[in-house]
C-alpha cells in the first residue's frame, strides 16, 4: 500500500491560487550553472587506506609544509609515502584539489620512475608556497570526500560551496544568481505544475522532430484508456521541456497532472521539437509530500530514456571536516622502508579511518545512511590483511524533511553568496561541532552513485512502433532518477516500504 495520500482527479483550488501567486514571481532560471565540474573517480579502498593520507607522520608533514616537489625530496616523513600505489593515487586527487592550474609536484621513486600530480582546482592555492591553513584543508578533505567512489566508476559531479576569502572559487562568474531554485526543496506547501521548486530531472529523450510523442507514467494509453504506459508510485506530476537541462513553466513544451482517460497518472502529448530533443522533470503533486514518491516514463515513439538529464540538479548530500588531522586517525598504513610492502597499525579503529570527517544525505533519499555508507565505506586488503571501513561518519540528514529521524546537520540549505545554487552551509558533526568548509556535490542523477548491481530494476518494456504494442517482461530495465532513490524492497514490493518518518 502506497504511504503517500493521493489527491482527488480534479486539480484543487489551493493549487489554483498557487499557480496565481507563482506568475508573479520570476521563474526563468539562470544561463550559467554554479559549481566546480570535476571527475569522481578515486576509489574509496584507496581514500581510506593509503601510507599519505592514512599515516600519522605523513599527515604531519602535510600540514606543516608546502605541497612542493622538494618537500617530497627532504622531508623524511614523506620521501617514500608515495612508493604505495594507493597513496600515489590519492596524491594525483588532493593535488587536483589543492593547487591552481598551472602548479604542479614531481616526485622520483627509488626505481627512478618521474611522476608528476598537477593542479587543477585551486581550493588551497597557498599550499604551494606555505603551510596550509585550516580552511584550506577543510575544502580538501571535501574535496576528496566529494570526487570519491566506492564503485570504481568515472562521475562528473558538481561541487558547491561559500569561500569568504575568494568568493569565486566556486562561483567563477560571480553572478548572485547561477541557477534557478526549482529543483530545490519548497519553502512551504507548494503544489501542483506551476511551483518552482521540488522538480526532479528525470532523463532526456530523442525523438523524429514535428513527430507527436505521447510521455506517461503509469497511465493507460490515451487511445484506447486500457493497459498503462509507463510505472508510478505516489502522486507525481510532469513538465516536459526541449532544453535538455529542463525548463520554467513559461518555457516548457508541455505539462501535465492527470492524463485524458481521467485518472491522476500523468500523460500528455507533445510535437517533437526541431532539435529531436526533449527533458522530462517530475515532482510531487504536494510539495510537502514525504519523500519516496517516483515515476518511470515511457516514449510511444523516438528513445526514452536516451541520455541523462542535462543539468546537475539534484543534490546527492555534502561532505566536511579535517582528515589531515593526525589525531583524528582511527588507523594507519605503514610502508616497510626496505621493500615499501604496507601493514595495518590499528590506533583505535572501529569502523571509520578518521573521527573529524563526516557526511550527510539530501532529503530526498529514502535511506540516505545507507546511501552514504556505500559511498565512502570499502574493503581493501593491506599487506595480506583483510579491513572493512568508512572514510567518514555518516551524520545523517543534511537537511529536514527526509525519512532520516536523525536531526538535520546543516542550518543553511541555500548559501548566502549566491542564490539558487542549493549549497549547504553550517553543518555539523553528531557531537554538534560546525564545520565551515563544506562542499555540496550535485549530481545529474542520483542512479550515477549507486551500485551497477542495483541500477536496474524488473517490469515490462514495450515496442510502441505498432499497435497494439508488443510488451514482455524483463529484469534489465534502468532505473529511472526516483527509483534509484527508493529502497529495492519497496521497488519489488509496496509492502515493504518504510513507513512514513513520524512528523
Amino acid at each position: 500500500m502506497s504511504p503517500f495520500a493521493l489527491r482527488p482527479s480534479s486539480r484543487s483550488l489551493r493549487a489554483a491560487l498557487l499557480f496565481l501567486t507563482a506568475l508573479l514571481l520570476p521563474q526563468a532560471p539562470a544561463q550559467a550553472e554554479p559549481g566546480i565540474r570535476i571527475l569522481n573517480s578515486l576509489r574509496a579502498e584507496e581514500l581510506a587506506f593509503n601510507a599519505l593520507t592514512s599515516n600519522r607522520a605523513a599527515l604531519d608533514a602535510l600540514t606543516e609544509m608546502p605541497l612542493h616537489s622538494k618537500t617530497f625530496v627532504f622531508d623524511g616523513r614523506l620521501k617514500h609515502a608515495l612508493e604505495h600505489p594507493p597513496a600515489r593515487n590519492v596524491m594525483a586527487y588532493l593535488t587536483e584539489c589543492a593547487l591552481p592550474p598551472g602548479a604542479a609536484v614531481e616526485w622520483t621513486s627509488r626505481a627512478g620512475d618521474t611522476y608528476t600530480f598537477k593542479g587543477e582546482v585551486g581550493l588551497c592555492p597557498e599550499w604551494a608556497k606555505d603551510k596550509p591553513s585550516q580552511a584550506c584543508l577543510g575544502y580538501v578533505t571535501a574535496c576528496l570526500l566529494a570526487r570519491n567512489n566506492a564503485f570504481g566508476r568515472r562521475v562528473l559531479v558538481s561541487m558547491r560551496g561559500e569561500d569568504p576569502s575568494e568568493p569565486r572559487r566556486f562561483n567563477p562568474s560571480g553572478a548572485r544568481q547561477e541557477w534557478s531554485p526549482m529543483f530545490l526543496p519548497c519553502a512551504s506547501g507548494e503544489a501542483g505544475l506551476h511551483a518552482e521548486c521540488g522538480w526532479l530531472g528525470e532523463n532526456v529523450g530523442t525523438c523524429t522532430p514535428g513527430a507527436k510523442v505521447t510521455v506517461a507514467a503509469g497511465a493507460p494509453h490515451p487511445a484506447t484508456c486500457t493497459g498503462q504506459l509507463g510505472r508510478i508510485f505516489g502522486d507525481r506530476v510532469l513538465r516536459v521541456c526541449e532544453d535538455p537541462r529542463g525548463c520554467a513553466w513559461e518555457d516548457r513544451l508541455a505539462d501535465t497532472l492527470g492524463n485524458p482517460c481521467g485518472g491522476i497518472e500523468p500523460s500528455v502529448e507533445f510535437k517533437c521539437p526541431a532539435s529531436g530533443r526533449y527533458s522530462v522533470m517530475s515532482a510531487p503533486y504536494s510539495r510537502a509530500a514525504i519523500p519516496g514518491s517516483w515515476v518511470a516514463p515511457v516514449a510511444t515513439s523516438g528513445t526514452y530514456p536516451a541520455e541523462p538529464f542535462g543539468a546537475y540538479t539534484f543534490r546527492e548530500g555534502a561532505f566536511y571536516g579535517n582528515m589531515f588531522d593526525s589525531r583524528g586517525l582511527t588507523v594507519e598504513v605503514v610502508l616497510n622502508q626496505d621493500n615499501f610492502q604496507p601493514r595495518l597499525v590499528n590506533l583505535r579503529f572501529k569502523g571509520v579511518v578518521h573521527d573529524n570527517v563526516h557526511a550527510c544525505h539530501g532529503r530526498d533519499w529514502v535511506d540516505g545512511d545507507s546511501h552514504l555508507r556505500s559511498r565512502i565505506c570499502a574493503n581493501a586488503d593491506i599487506g595480506g590483511e583483510r579491513i572493512a571501513g568508512c572514510m567518514a561518519y555518516a551524520a545523517g540528514p543534511c537537511e529536514p524533511g527526509s525519512y532520516n529521524s536523525r536531526p538535520a546537520r546543516c542550518k543553511v540549505n541555500d548559501g548566502t553568496a549566491v542564490w539558487g545554487d542549493g549549497d549547504f552551509e553550517g553543518c555539523m558533526d553528531e557531537a554538534g561541532f560546525q564545520h565551515p568548509e563544506p562542499i555540496t556535490v550535485y549530481l545529474r542523477s542520483p542512479c550515477e552513485v549507486i551500485s551497477p548491481k542495483t541500477q536496474t530494476t524488473c517490469g515490462v518494456t514495450c515496442d510502441y512502433s505498432e499497435f497494439p504494442p508488443k510488451c514482455s517482461d524483463t529484469c534489465k530495465l534502468k532505473k529511472s532518477p526516483g527509483q534509484c532513490l527508493q529502497t529495492d524492497a519497496c521497488l519489488n514490493n509496496p509492502k515493504n516500504c518504510p513507513a512514513p518518518p513520524q512528523q
